[in-house]
């Protein structure tokens, strides 16, 4: 099982700083509001259940607790950690109940003849704040993110394989230029690229490999094992 473990990440490129959270229940979402209120801040709804904004001073914090991201223009461990032990406290749902939902708040799988098309929705490593990521030279994706990914593609054959980001080339790579960096767009077996998987707990860039920055992956004959449950996630999930 994973262990739960904070890494706020600060994203020069973006202005911002970056909290993972465990993806939370709404009656997580409440804790999380009263603890912050006991701090003095003022917590106010989003437009979706799972979301708050945070005020305190010249302090903002917007948190997303179904995708278990906040972001804040000012470091935010003081105003959060102390939450983290209640929401970790919480009981996880029980075996076979939602993992329709589970995997709904991870990824989504199209398929077209031999070929399956794997959307992922990471917190973090997509788009704008993907490109951001790399040119800061930092990783956002998390463990949980990550065992989904090894849970899906772990039953694939050695030879399969995956387009991905790496930070050294592969043969027939094309270098990807992002500010001062060059990463290369490059095609690696998919057990290479489980194992080189970059996190956001991981030491150094070394021979990482990243997701592509649509989170977009095509795996031609790769086979996909798309059942989850949310305690495969240890304290990184508490969906239903």
């Amino acid at each position: 099982m994973l262990r739960f473990r904070l890494h706020q990440l600060h994203v020069p490129s973006l202005g911002r700083y970056l909290l993972p959270l465990p993806k939370l229940t709404n009656a997580q979402m409440t804790v999380l509001s009263s603890n912050l209120e006991g701090r003095g801040f003022t917590v106010r709804l989003g437009k979706a259940p799972s979301k708050r904004t945070a005020v305190r001073g010249t302090q903002r914090i917007a948190i997303d607790g179904g995708l278990g991201l906040a972001g804040s223009g000012s470091d935010m461990l003081d105003a959060l950690a102390p939450a983290i032990p209640a929401l970790l406290a919480s009981p996880k749902s029980a075996a076979g109940k939602g993992s329709s939902t589970v995997a709904a708040s991870y990824f989504s799988l199209k398929q077209s003849g031999a070929s399956t098309e794997l959307q992922l929705f990471p917190r973090m490593e997509s788009l704008r704040t993907w490109t951001c990521l790399r040119r800061d030279g930092l990783c956002g994706l998390t463990p949980d993110e990550a065992e989904v990914l090894r849970h899906l593609l772990g039953k694939s054959s050695g030879s399969s394989k995956v387009e991905c980001v790496t930070a050294r080339p592969r043969e027939g790579s094309k270098p990807i230029q992002v500010g001062r960096i060059v990463y290369f767009k490059s095609e690696v077996t998919v057990s290479e690229f489980l194992s080189s998987l970059k996190t956001i707990e991981s030491a150094g860039a070394g021979s990482a490999s990243f997701l592509p920055r649509d989170s977009v992956m095509a795996l031609p004959r790769v086979r996909v094992d798309s059942h989850i449950e949310s305690y495969e996630l240890g304290e990184w999930c508490y969906l239903e």
